[in-house]
């Protein structure tokens, strides 16, 4: 069974491999749309893929601490770009 293009975050560091099937195998540029707002970031991909070079900008405009709770919806992705948009779900018992 394939996972659904969702991912649920609550303290992101990498997202899981299950979810990486649906993006593209290289680095690439990443929009995050959250509140009617857009951030650009990048999808890297080393070892393992994580959101870097504007995600710390992300967590502060959003004021998200440890144990927000993200819903990301992967909207498109190719190999030039990648989009999420994104919904905070609340606070985790973290």
């Amino acid at each position: 069974m394939n996972p659904e293009p969702y991912l649920y975050i609550m303290f992101l560091q990498f997202i899981p491999k299950r979810f990486c099937g649906y993006l593209p195998p290289i680095s690439v540029k990443t929009m995050l749309r959250c509140n009617g707002k857009e951030w650009a970031v990048t999808l890297k991909s080393v070892v393992r893929r994580r959101l870097v070079n504007g995600w710390k900008q992300f967590v502060v405009d959003n004021n998200l601490k440890k144990g927000n709770v993200l819903l990301f919806e992967l909207v498109e992705a190719t190999s030039g770009v990648v989009i999420f948009s994104v919904e905070e779900l609340g606070l985790t018992n973290a």
